[in-house]
């Protein structure tokens, strides 16, 4: 009888601390309140100045490389705006802000060397090119590329790679890191550091809270989209990149705030595979380019092209951890656009070309 009250006790002992154990468990699960996802990327706390002052710094940076094809550009003024040194944009909030690209700028060192060569070519900007002469190639009437002596038009590779080395990487890093940061502790003007860091990937995006998908932004527009934000239009159409990029961003901060991390998980994940898509759309357009009726023959607009693709490509290694594309398959696409343009343009059938572009359709589908 005693034992039997015993083993009763220490079942209702047991039963009683299982209770309290799943009352704390189900106390620290973060309470969902009913919330909505604004049609703009309007929120409370919400500061992306860092990505946006180093967005109108590139932008600023690839106008002056730009000129190179009509004027020996200066090395120390290409180097002071990368690095942000000797108040080079006059403008007061960019030159006052205390950011830089070349601070952001994964693989450094290379994209250096990549603005040097612009530097350097623009001195033979008279000069007309051929394979192992850097000098001008005329792609119509009135518009020249500066090509090194492999054909390369540096200053394409400079933007577009570092649209990937900095502003795809920067906010894939944040995206791979998010669900870490913490959540619950607010700093005015910036909310918690996950909604911040939500925030800053948003700005590395390139387009304004308001942004519409289907408007055609006109080049005075002060709206109008940026770097990547420009490319959803003229590259990520076909794969509906500006509307589903723009939403889960606006659906992930606004799960954040809610504290709905199932949603904003998903979020990353559209966000991830979607702008690696955008990258790699737009590699396949530059790498068939060349191909076209209307290009062959047009050295000028095949190279254009080609370096185009050269920089998307490069951004492809900032790529997510989940990436359909294998390693193998990355190094195979950039030892293709490593080779001399010249040789690449006057292969027969345009082989490796043809093999890059079939490396971006099978893997993701295009």
């Amino acid at each position: 009888m005693t034992k039997n009250i015993l083993l009763a006790s220490s079942a209702l002992l047991i039963a009683g601390l299982t209770t309290m154990t799943s009352c704390k468990k189900d106390d620290n699960k973060p309470v969902i309140q009913p919330y909505t996802v604004p049609a703009t990327y309007t929120f409370d706390n919400t500061d992306y100045t860092a990505s946006a002052t180093r967005l109108k710094m590139m932008v600023s940076l690839d106008a002056y490389l730009k000129t190179a094809t009509t004027t020996v550009l200066d090395q120390t003024k290409a180097n002071n705006m990368f690095n942000n040194t000797g108040n080079p944009f006059g403008d007061a909030t960019l030159d006052g802000s205390g950011k830089s690209i070349s601070e952001k700028t994964a693989d450094l060192s290379t994209f250096q060397q990549y603005i040097n060569n612009v530097v350097l070519y623009s001195q033979s900007n008279t000069i007309a090119a051929s394979n192992g002469t850097a000098g001008y190639l005329m792609r119509s009437s009135t518009s020249k590329t500066l090509v090194g002596p492999d054909g390369v038009e540096y200053g394409q590779v400079v933007l577009k790679g570092i649209m990937g080395s900095l502003f795809m990487k920067q906010a894939m890093d944040i995206m791979a890191h998010i669900p870490a940061d913490d959540n619950n502790t607010v700093v005015a003007g910036q909310g918690t550091a996950m909604q911040h860091n939500w925030d800053a990937a948003f700005g590395y995006l390139g387009i304004s809270a308001d942004y519409d998908s289907s408007k055609t932004y006109a080049s005075t527009d002060p709206a109008k989209p940026l770097l990547w934000g420009g490319y959803l239009a003229e590259r990520g159409k076909p794969i509906q990149a500006g509307g589903k990029l723009f939403e889960a961003f606006r659906k992930g901060r606004a799960a954040i705030t809610a504290k709905d991390y199932a949603v904003r998980d998903a979020a990353i994940k559209t966000i991830q595979d979607t702008w690696e898509q955008l990258a790699a759309i737009a590699a396949l357009n530059y790498v068939t380019a060349p191909q076209s009726s209307s290009s062959i023959g047009n050295l000028g607009s095949q190279f254009h092209a080609l370096s185009e693709g050269y920089g998307f490509i490069l951004a492809l290694k900032y790529r997510s951890a989940s990436s359909k594309l294998t390693d193998a398959n990355y190094q195979r696409l950039l030892q293709i656009i490593t080779t001399n343009f010249y040789t690449l343009v006057d292969e027969p059938g345009f082989a490796k070309l043809n093999e890059a572009a079939s490396i971006l359709r099978t893997t993701y589908g295009f």
